[in-house]
């Protein structure tokens, strides 16, 4: 089925409705008078155009069976129709504004799918499911579209893509394809997501352009303009099979408190089909229940291993746990302190960062010849080394985090970038490359950073595993102090006149202010819970809200010092206090709701930061020296008895 056009009389083309019949090798011309924009469908017996003439454009119809005419619309503006059984999609803009609207061939009835603001355009239907590209992020449609699904059963609307660059969107059966232009470098690449298994995959990613895509069952056909020469091509593939690795992932509550201890472990892991738990990792599992409940008796530090697979491979996860006696009092917990750096040069700014066994900070000892250089390093508790992880000609680093073997900052060699270093490949990789780029920060697969490419600051985020940037934020308002966990982002904006965290759940799509009328600095997030130190009594308050409650309780009330920088892990905080005269490091347990004092000597301590049973802080020395030191929670071991006796006889012969 095609649109064929002869001559052209400096107004229209002569153009004709045409369907071929492949059995009978017979062509069959359907219609005149049809514009040469029009883009026929065709479903079994049933073809769908628009006709546009004169500034008026409706939807028609054929019936090859019956071999009758009829028309769909009479709005005047409708356009590129789709047909599935016996529904036709198509979008109308009847309202001045374009929209996609239905029409049900079997209950004459019309219905409108999308009520916005802005264009929604090129849909497409099977089944239940209609979709189609739009931008409703009150942008220009024009630079910002994504791919949006309806599904008429269930009345609800899902967003499929946030690349603001996705266009003329298929489907077929369970799976979507549509071109889009995220990968800036290559033109536009053919993705595909899969509804059931709610995963998305590049399918053609070889550098050139590749446009209109379409599919059915298993193959998939473009236009390919790789061969260069200003000429293009029609390729096709095998649609591929999205197989999904099981990805290992729980929560604890609570991770600390006093024996005995019941703990209850909530598993989130993603396309499992077996679990095993070993709350004590002993190699023994105790448990293959989805969200069991374990009760520590005796006190301690425990690590639990959640391992999950699937018929193929498996994926564990550790976290730990940390079991108080009973009756504890203060001199029962054993604070052991190290010292990390040693080069006095350990700069203010980033704070020292540890995930695991790893402590990563920026450093000033490279300095030459009045040049800024500044190095990030890195201390491997385990193997007790010390690494340099920027080279020589970085010179300039900062805003620092970490997350398993992925290590991330700023790089001011070349502008300001965001630059990754892979632990296990010692190799460095370029994320960002507009050169105005700040505050990374890492959470598994995601990095996110706040970036001014456009002269508006918004948060954008990279997916390591898919090479996909993400902008996150619409707001104009500047974004400070921003932190990933999970799905979930945060960050403070004053968009209302007041410094307010807000948050950004990946999985739903969905912005939620969570302050109101705050005064907020330096927020964190851990798991369901969000602190920050906050100004708006004029006394600086550490402050949590817990997300899974919606409720915001503040920590040091009765505190008169001066607190700040707060950072959490689990139900731990800790933070800089001046109470006594001096900057110290204190530490609160939102399970016990008891403060510990880390630090005691009389110089200041900065930018602390936790880690299980791990605190990590910068020290100020005499004469300027500044170093990183780390405090190591345990407990002290009870006291064992002791077990004596004597005999008078020690040998002899028997009886």
């Amino acid at each position: 089925m095609w649109v064929e056009c002869v001559g052209y009389d400096g107004n229209y083309y002569d153009c004709k409705l045409v369907v071929y019949d492949i059995p009978t090798a017979k062509r069959l011309q359907i219609t005149e008078n049809i514009c040469d924009g029009s883009t026929p469908a065709i479903y079994k017996d049933k073809i769908v155009w628009h006709c546009s003439q004169n500034g008026i454009s409706n939807i028609y119809m054929y019936n090859l069976s019956t071999f009758t005419k009829c028309q769909i619309t009479t709005s005047k503006q409708a356009f590129d129709p789709a047909i599935y059984a016996d529904r036709i999609v198509w979008t109308d803009s009847r309202n001045k504004i374009s929209n996609i609207y239905m029409y049900n061939l079997s209950t004459s009835k019309e219905a409108q799918i999308t009520d916005s603001k802005l264009p929604q355009l090129e849909s497409a239907i099977y089944g239940d499911n209609i979709v189609w590209e739009g931008d409703r992020g009150g942008r220009s449609y024009i630079l910002y579209p994504d791919i949006y699904m309806y599904n008429i059963s269930t009345s609800k609307t899902t967003q499929i893509t946030s690349s603001e660059s996705a266009f003329l969107p298929k489907i077929y059966k369970d799976n979507i394809i549509w071109m889009d232009g995220r990968n800036k470098n290559s033109g536009r690449d053919i993705y595909m997501y899969n509804i059931s298994m709610q995963e998305e995959a590049q399918i053609i990613m070889n550098g050139s352009t590749q446009n209109w895509p379409t599919i059915y069952e298993d193959r998939l056909v473009w236009q390919d303009w790789r061969n260069g020469n200003g000429y293009s091509d029609i390729y096709t593939c095998i649609v591929p099979t999205i197989v999904k690795s099981p990805i290992a992932n729980f929560s604890v509550k609570p991770d600390v408190g006093f024996a005995p201890l019941p703990v209850q472990f909530t598993d989130y892991s993603r396309n499992s089909v077996s679990r095993s738990w070993d709350f004590n990792n002993d190699g023994i599992p105790e448990s293959t229940e989805k969200n069991p409940v374990y009760v520590y008796t005796d006190p301690g530090n425990y690590t639990v291993n959640l391992t999950v697979g699937d018929v193929n491979t498996t994926d564990s996860k550790l976290s730990t746990i940390l079991v108080f006696p009973k009756d504890l009092v203060d001199d029962q917990l054993i604070l052991t302190e190290a010292q990390i750096s040693t080069s006095g040069e350990a700069i203010y700014g980033p704070s020292p960062k540890i995930y695991g066994d790893r402590i990563v900070w920026v450093d000033f000892r490279n300095h030459f010849d009045n040049q800024q250089t500044r190095d990030i390093y890195m201390y491997n508790l385990s193997t007790k080394k010390e690494t340099r992880i920027t080279t020589p000609s970085s010179r300039f680093s900062y805003g620092l985090d970490i997350y398993g073997d992925r290590i991330v900052w700023v790089d001011g060699r070349n502008g300001r970038h965001i630059c990754m270093y892979d632990i296990s490949t010692s190799k460095e990789t370029q994320i960002s490359f507009d050169g105005l780029a700040y505050s990374p920060s890492v959470y598994g697969d995601r990095i996110i950073w706040v970036d001014d490419r456009d002269g508006r600051y918004h948060i954008y985020m990279y997916n390591v595993s898919n090479c996909i940037e993400t902008r996150i934020t619409t707001n104009e308002s500047v974004p400070r102090g921003i932190d990933i966990y999970g799905d979930r982002i945060i960050w403070a904006d004053s968009r209302n006149g007041s410094d307010d965290i807000y948050m950004y759940n990946l999985s739903t799509s969905k912005e939620t202010q969570i302050t109101i009328n705050a005064s907020v600095y330096n927020p964190k997030i851990y798991g369901d819970r969000i602190i920050w130190q906050d100004y708006r009594d004029e006394i600086r308050h550490i402050h949590v809200y817990n997300i899974s409650n919606s409720k915001e309780i503040q920590i040091d009330s009765t505190i008169v010092g001066s607190t700040s920088e707060p950072d959490i892990y689990g139900d731990r905080l800790v933070y800089t206090d001046s109470r006594n005269g001096n900057y110290d490091i204190f530490m609160y347990n939102l399970s016990t709701q008891k403060e510990i004092q880390i630090t005691t000597n009389k110089s200041n301590q900065d930018d602390p930061a936790i880690y299980g049973n791990r605190i990590l802080w910068r020290n100020h020395g005499k004469y300027g020296i500044f170093d990183i030191y780390m405090c190591t929670i345990s407990l002290k071991e009870s006291k064992k008895s002791a077990t004596n006796f004597s005999a008078n006889v020690t040998s002899d012969l028997v009886p």
